[in-house]
């Protein structure tokens, strides 16, 4: 148990480490990719950053500065016109109307001295601004000693101070300017040839980082659809390629140029009592099991060949066709390791089909399990190669099952009554209600039928359907004055399993308000072997009812004896293998024999499948004195058998 539990936390571990591994290499692409993004986005942003800090420097500071000198100029010159028309005129009131806009000019220019002051404040232009605003308050200085002069009306001497004093200043001011303004303009074109090589530096370094980033995002891209691929297409647990996958592997075979389909056989493979290992082991072990033998058979595999899980232990193979019985061999006894010191070894059943040039995969498929269900019916050879006359049956019972409900509803079974005959007087004294399907107006035999139903289950309401009309039937004869006789009605080994088999008969009893006397339950032999107590039951509460129960096919089996001694069936119906050789004088003394001893249980007997007037005098002498089969009557409709209940003898 500890070498168990050591196992299954290795394993735990190792799938531990696996899944751990394939999220860190997810999430390290994934964080790669972001960085990159990130990276992308921030360098972006710095150099737009920088570019903008450029550009608004180039608006805000230097064109502006360039045009407050400007306007400064302007403001000089204008100022410096007033002032020499002032000097010019003669008239007072001219003069004092000059002097008054000489005034304004000078305002104006301080104004525009005191915004060019705050937008050069602590910028490299600081220092001219200071130097232009010197030779502008000389400039004011002696503009006032020549308005005095020139109003005093020292016209020339007003004119001489002007000329020898004030057009100097303004010259060395309008210098003064025009080489600012240049540095100004060489500091533009500066700040331009930094922004265009930011920008050439920023296309080249984005592109280098657009493509780092979409390389990485197609990595990351390509590695996960690799792995959703390998999810999609690999079975979860063996890691081997699932149903989807194969049918597409055999797909893609079939649509080649030349059909490499045909060069391949089929195998359904399973492990042989699978469920014991996992009801002896625990599931987590079982799956153990199926990963190191899915390995196993894998390994096996040459280039082109594949396998795929097909849920459970059902492994489906394509396989070169001259090497499939050598596949299966190798794989037909698989040792596997559960643990350190814990090993199985698997055998294995399969099923080979040999491919055809127009067969589909599905085909392929449908061909092996076929086939492998072979192997688990007949238990001899633990590998069989497709047979088409299997698959005719398969395709032939699945017709049956799903016509099965529509026949139901649309009534497509009719019920046949076959006369049972008491041998001394010659009269019917009973009979037995057997089911008939006519269907698209033909008739299907009931060995066609029955025992496919019987094996899907659905035979037990068929069961029902027959007794329902047995009990209309002869709840209809007895109000219509027809003397009706016991009928017996077959019922399968499945209802034993049923706890409410016997309120359900007795429910279609009461339905029709058939008399009890009348019907008969009849079982198989078998029926008793499954399940004893539950046949005992039934039978004892029919008895209860009044409903008489009889043994159908007595002495097919192994255990006749005892269930004659431990089951109390009213009436025991032989079978016709008893009736193998009426002249045999041993063959008599047994038959004679088993017939006392039933009449001695004080139990009916009942022989079928009597043909000649010969087995007809056997059954005489061994003392069985009710018969039935084709000598009297063949299986009759329900309006042949009423003139049969109306003239009762033979």
């Amino acid at each position: 148990m500890k070498e168990k539990k050591g196992k299954l936390q290795n394993n735990k571990q190792i799938n531990g480490l696996r899944r751990n591994k394939l999220s860190f290499r997810i999430a390290f692409i994934t964080v790669i990719s972001s960085l990159f993004s990130i990276v992308a986005i921030e360098t972006v942003y710095a150099n737009m950053k920088g570019l903008i800090r450029n550009y608004g420097h180039i608006v805000d500071v230097d064109y502006t500065i360039s045009e407050y000198m400007n306007e400064v100029m302007i403001d000089i010159y204008e100022h410096q016109a007033v002032v020499f028309h002032h000097i010019a005129e003669q008239k007072k009131e001219k003069k004092t109307e000059l002097k008054e806009n000489a005034k304004r000019v000078e305002d104006g220019l301080k104004t525009t001295m005191k915004d060019y002051e705050a937008i050069v404040r602590s910028t490299e232009y600081e220092t001219g601004y200071h130097e232009l605003f010197s030779l502008m308050s000389a400039y004011l200085h002696n503009v006032d000693n020549v308005m005095d002069l020139s109003g005093a009306g020292a016209t020339q001497t007003a004119h001489y101070t002007m000329t020898t004093k004030l057009e100097p200043i303004v010259s060395e001011m309008n210098t003064h300017i025009v080489n600012m303004d240049s540095a100004i303009h060489k500091d533009i074109e500066n700040l331009k040839t930094s922004m265009r090589e930011s920008a050439d530096l920023m296309r080249i370094i984005s592109r280098v980082l657009m493509f780092l980033m979409i390389l990485a995002t197609v990595f990351n891209v390509s590695y996960c659809l690799r792995i959703s691929d390998e999810m999609v297409s690999r079975d979860l647990l063996t890691g081997v390629a699932n149903f989807d996958q194969l049918i597409r592997v055999g797909e893609k075979m079939k649509r080649r140029k030349k059909n490499r389909l045909t060069n391949y056989a089929g195998l359904a493979i399973s492990i042989k009592d699978f469920k014991f290992i996992n009801q002896e082991y625990g599931s987590v072990i079982g799956d153990i099991v199926l990963k190191n033998y899915a390995a196993t058979l894998n390994g096996y595999l040459q280039r082109g060949e594949v396998i795929a899980r097909n849920g459970g232990d059902n492994f489906i193979a394509l396989v070169e066709k001259d090497r499939a019985e050598a596949f299966f061999n190798q794989i037909s006894k698989v040792p596997v390791d559960v643990g350190e010191k814990m090993g199985l070894t698997l055998t294995s059943r399969c099923g080979i089909y040999q491919i055809n040039e127009d067969d589909s995969i599905y085909d392929v498929i449908n061909a092996c399990l076929i086939a492998v269900g072979e192997t688990r019916r007949s238990g001899a050879n633990d590998y069989v190669w497709f047979r088409q006359e299997r698959r005719d049956e398969m395709i032939r019972q699945k017709d049956i099952l799903s016509g099965y409900h529509k026949a139901i509803e649309e009534e497509e079974f009719i019920i046949y009554y076959q006369p049972k005959v008491n041998l001394k007087t010659r009269t019917l004294c009973g009979c037995e209600a057997l089911v008939r399907w006519i269907r698209n107006g033909e008739l299907v035999p009931p060995n066609s039928f029955i025992p496919v139903l019987e094996n899907d289950g659905k035979v037990q309401e068929l069961d029902f359907y027959v007794f329902d009309k047995v009990c209309r039937d002869i709840g209809d004869w007895q109000r219509r004055g027809i003397q009706p006789v016991r009928v017996s009605s077959n019922f399968s080994k499945l209802h034993l399993h049923n706890k409410q088999f016997v309120d359900d008969v007795l429910a279609v009893v009461n339905k029709h308000g058939a008399d009890p006397y009348y019907l008969e339950a009849e079982l198989t032999e078998s029926s008793g072997y499954e399940d004893l107590d539950a046949m005992k039951y039934f039978v004892s509460e029919m008895r209860e009812a009044g409903i008489h129960t009889s043994m159908d096919d007595f002495g097919t089996g192994y255990s006749s004896l005892s269930l004659l001694r431990d089951i109390d069936m009213d009436v025991i119906k032989l079978d016709r293998t008893f009736l193998r050789d009426e002249n045999d004088a041993k063959e008599e003394r047994m038959v004679e024999n088993i017939v006392r001893m039933i009449h001695d249980l004080d139990r009916k007997v009942i022989c079928e499948g009597v043909e000649t007037e010969e087995q007809v005098e056997f059954l005489k002498r061994v003392g069985c004195t009710m018969a039935q089969g084709f000598l009297f009557d063949r299986p009759l409709s329900r309006e042949e058998f009423e003139k049969r209940l109306i003239n009762p003898y033979y």
